[in-house]
């Protein structure tokens, strides 16, 4: 999956005009604290109640936190790069916080479309809930794929000084389009499906009111949930996939190599021909306010993204707020 750090810390760098250096490390600060005090809470629920932790969906659910908890713990970079618009951290943070952007990234959606088949599973008829073992070995499935998933940012992309990634655009595409793919359509087309045949069954068959509205709020959490992952990520995959595919667009962020690098201006063609600059010449690259504005709201929206779960399950879950 291509490095949010690609996105954030050149986009973000030495061309621009909104004052990132106060918007993205007010909005960081505010969803680290505001992040990491929900999900504590949560698993101050979840852990030390019985009632709740014997429920079926309690280790996915403390998954889910576990993967949103790693995410915000990566934000203290992210404060660190924007207030000083320059990577300070060497090339192995940047490369370690790339990789632990797709591990949180790969068990957070793959988490929640373990609790959609988990919840079918529970409301279908003739179908008994898993046992904690087999939830377990789930856990330990998603962290594994995610982590062999997130391995070729590491092995294959060749990392050259400061926070950029120096991959031609065809090499961008061969992590992008799978990633799209594998962290976003599939897993999300799963729990569309699931929570389709659990809204079918609960609206065929009658059960008891109590058993019926637990049922639809988990539902909605689970439904809850996954809007807000689908929200927050949607504008960052459609930013990468402009910023490869558009032949008008070439901005900081765009994926270069040292012997395919052409200088043009961001949404704009020069009247004249470019020049390819030799194989050592540093591109100087303009950004407009629109693609600016474009990926502040990408990079804010990715940043508050493990924030929202705590909220919508005390929302959604009027016994929590009382063990609470």
């Amino acid at each position: 999956m291509p490095a949010i750090v690609n996105l954030l810390f050149n986009v973000v760098s030495t061309n621009t005009t909104i004052s990132f250096r106060v918007v993205l490390p007010m909005v960081s600060l505010i969803s680290l604290f505001v992040g990491v005090g929900g999900h504590l809470l949560l698993w101050l629920v979840l852990v030390r109640n019985p009632r709740s932790r014997s429920k079926p969906s309690s280790i996915l659910l403390l998954n889910l936190s576990l993967a949103d908890l790693g995410a915000l713990l990566t934000l203290p970079c992210v404060l660190l790069s924007a207030s000083l618009q320059n990577w300070q951290l060497g090339g192995g943070t940047c490369v370690l916080l790339g990789f632990m952007t797709s591990v949180t990234v790969g068990v957070e959606i793959f988490s929640l479309a373990a609790l959609a088949v988990l919840r079918y599973r529970i409301v279908a008829p003739r179908m008994r809930p898993p046992a904690s073992l087999t939830q377990l070995c789930t856990v330990a499935a998603i962290w594994l794929v995610s982590v062999t998933m997130a391995l070729p940012k590491v092995t294959y992309i060749n990392f050259d000084g400061g926070c950029t990634w120096s991959v031609g655009r065809e090499e961008w595409l061969f992590f992008l389009v799978p990633a799209f793919l594998v962290y976003y359509i599939a897993p999300l087309l799963c729990i569309a499906i699931n929570c389709g045949l659990i809204i079918s069954h609960l609206h065929r068959c009658r059960g008891s009111l109590v058993a019926n509205r637990r049922n639809k709020k988990a539902t909605a959490l689970l439904i809850s949930s996954t809007l807000v992952f689908a929200i927050s990520w949607l504008p960052y995959y459609a930013l990468e996939f402009v910023n490869v595919l558009s032949p008008y667009i070439s901005s900081v962020a765009s994926p270069t190599s040292r012997l395919d690098v052409w200088a043009s201006s961001s949404l704009a063609v020069s009247n004249s021909p470019p020049t390819p600059p030799g194989p050592y010449e540093q591109t100087l690259t303009r950004v407009t306010l629109l693609w600016e504005v474009a990926s502040l709201t990408a990079i804010l929206l990715v940043c508050l993204a493990p924030c929202w779960n705590p909220p919508l399950y005390f929302l959604l879950s009027r016994p929590a707020v009382h063990q609470l």
